[in-house]
C-alpha cells in the first residue's frame, strides 16, 4: 500500500542529528544533495520497481480487474512461511505493486526518492541497499506470520488464508524513519502544504499505523509498515552496520578448485639423492671449518641417515 495516506514531503534547510545513535557514516551538506559517486542506489531501486510495474501490466493484459500476473508469482501469503521453496516471496513481494492503482507505486516511489537519497548519502550505496532489502524481507516475514498465526488461532487452514501482501511501503517506511533519525529537525511539508519537523512526522506515521492495526479493516498492511519502522529504529539505535557482514565478492570457481585439489607430487629418487649429497657436502665442509661440535642435531641426523644409506648400498 502507499506510505500511510500518501503524506509525503520536501526538506527544509536545517540539519541536526536526532538522539545521537550510532550506525551511520557522518554526512555533510544539505540532505537534498546526493553524495558519493556512481549510480544512485535509490534511483536504481525506483527503476526496477517501475519496470516490474509495466511488465506486470503487459503480462496481466485483460486478466480482469484486480488480476496481476506478477503478484500471482511474487506476492507474500500467509502460507509462505511454511513453504521454504517459496521463501523468495519474502523479498520479491516488495517489488510488485497494484497495477489497478497507479497511486500505489507512485507514492511509494516518491517517498523512496525523497527520503532515500539522503539516507543513501549518509550510510553509503551498499549499506543502503542491504538496509532496504532487509526492510523488505522483515516486512514480508511479519505479514506472513500475521496471517499464519491468525489462521491457527481461528482453527482454519493456513493455506490461502488472509489477503496476499505486495508493495514496497514497509521498506519505504523504514527509510523514512531512518531519515527522521538522521535529520530530525529538517522541515518537511505534510501533504505538500503543512511544515512539520521530520521527527514529528515519524511519530505521526507510527501512531497512525498503530491505530490502523488495532482498528483492523482496510487493505493497508499496517503490520508491514510497523515492521519497517521497528527495523529502522533498531538499526540506528543499536548502531548496526550491515556491509561488513556481507561478502563483497564471491570466490571464483578456479580458486575454489585450486584450494580443494591437492597437488600431485612426482617421486624422483635421483633428484632426491643429489639434494641429499649436496647437503652432506655442506655439512662436511662445516666440520672442516668449525669442528664437529658446531653441528646441529638436524645436521647430525642427516649425516647418520646418509651413512646408513651408504652402508646399505655397499652390502652384498
Amino acid at each position: 500500500m502507499g506510505l500511510q495516506d500518501r503524506d509525503y514531503s520536501r526538506y527544509g534547510d536545517q540539519e541536526e542529528r536526532w538522539w545521537g545513535g550510532g550506525g551511520s557514516r557522518a554526512g555533510s551538506g544539505s540532505p537534498w544533495t546526493p553524495g558519493g559517486t556512481g549510480t544512485s542506489m535509490t534511483v536504481t531501486l525506483i527503476i526496477i520497481n517501475v519496470a516490474i510495474f509495466f511488465v506486470d501490466m503487459v503480462l496481466s493484459g485483460s486478466g480482469g480487474q484486480g488480476f496481476s500476473r506478477m503478484a500471482e508469482w511474487l506476492e507474500v501469503r500467509g502460507d509462505t512461511i511454511v513453504k521454504p521453496w517459496q521463501w523468495y516471496r519474502l523479498l520479491t513481494y516488495g517489488f510488485v505493486h497494484d497495477r489497478n492503482d497507479v497511486w500505489h507505486i507512485a507514492f511509494n516511489m516518491l517517498g523512496l526518492f525523497i527520503f532515500g537519497r539522503s539516507v543513501e548519502q549518509r550510510v553509503g550505496r551498499k549499506e543502503f541497499l542491504w538496509f532496504y532489502l532487509l526492510g523488505v524481507v522483515l516486512g514480508g516475514l511479519v505479514a506472513s506470520l500475521r496471517w499464519a498465526g491468525t489462521a491457527v488461532l481461528a482453527g482454519e487452514s493456513i493455506l490461502n488464508y488472509g489477503p496476499p501482501t505486495i508493495g514496497a511501503s514497509g521498506a519505504v517506511m523504514a527509510v523514512t524513519i531512518l531519515f527522521a533519525f538522521y535529520y530530525p529537525q529538517v522541515n518537511v511539508l505534510l501533504m505538500m502544504i503543512f511544515p512539520i519537523k521530520a521527527w514529528l512526522l515519524a511519530v505521526l506515521f507510527v501512531l497512525m499505523n498503530l491505530f490502523g492495526l488495532v482498528g483492523g479493516g482496510g487493505r493497508v498492511a499496517y503490520e508491514v509498515h510497523l515492521a519497517g519502522a521497528a527495523w529502522a529504529a533498531a538499526y540506528h539505535l543499536l548502531g548496526w552496520k550491515l556491509e561488513p557482514l556481507i561478502p563483497t565478492q564471491l570466490p571464483k570457481w578456479g580458486e575454489l578448485l585450486k584450494r580443494r585439489s591437492p597437488r600431485l607430487r612426482l617421486h624422483d629418487p635421483e633428484k632426491k639423492m643429489a639434494q641429499q649429497e649436496a647437503e652432506v657436502d655442506r655439512i662436511l665442509a662445516k666440520i672442516v671449518a668449525t669442528g664437529l661440535d658446531s653441528l646441529t642435531s638436524t645436521e647430525r641426523r642427516t649425516l647418520e641417515r646418509h651413512s646408513k644409506l651408504k652402508r646399505q648400498q655397499r652390502a652384498p
